[in-house]
């Protein structure tokens, strides 16, 4: 689950290692962590455990704070992220959300109220994850 550039533009795309699907729930490991983060699955893949696969993370955070210090990180770090802390690396201001690097690459809608516009690309970003984010494999 690399934040590789791509073209000179980062990449939004997520790489990891399957530890399990179910159809509704998938487990991915971060190569060179110990992250095994768990998420919804947002659509089927045909990749098999222990194999490499590539997604996009989406979620959706409680309310949004800059923070002052301090690096990037997901907690726990086996299961559902909960407690999520990054780096702001793009602003979608027509879908209203953040493209972070937290650890790995996420798409993040901010909690209701809040806009993306408040925060601009090197913002670092502390908040919590409500339930239900996703990981959407692709090909």
């Amino acid at each position: 689950l690399a934040f590789r550039p791509m073209q000179g533009v980062e990449s939004d795309l997520v790489r990891g290692v399957l530890e399990s699907a179910n159809g509704s729930e998938i487990t991915i490991s971060v190569p060179g962590t110990e992250y095994r983060l768990r998420f919804a699955q947002g659509g089927a893949t045909a990749v098999h455990p222990g194999k490499r696969i590539k997604g996009h993370i989406h979620a959706k955070a409680l309310r949004m704070h800059k923070a002052d210090a301090g690096g990037g990180f997901i907690e726990p770090i086996m299961g559902q992220p909960r407690i999520v802390q990054g780096v702001v690396r793009g602003v979608d201001q027509a879908s209203n959300r953040l493209l972070c690097d937290v650890v790995v690459p996420m798409w993040v809608e901010p909690f209701d109220g809040q806009q993306a516009t408040e925060f601009t690309a090197g913002d670092m970003v502390n908040f919590y994850v409500q339930s239900g984010i996703t990981f959407t494999p692709v090909a």
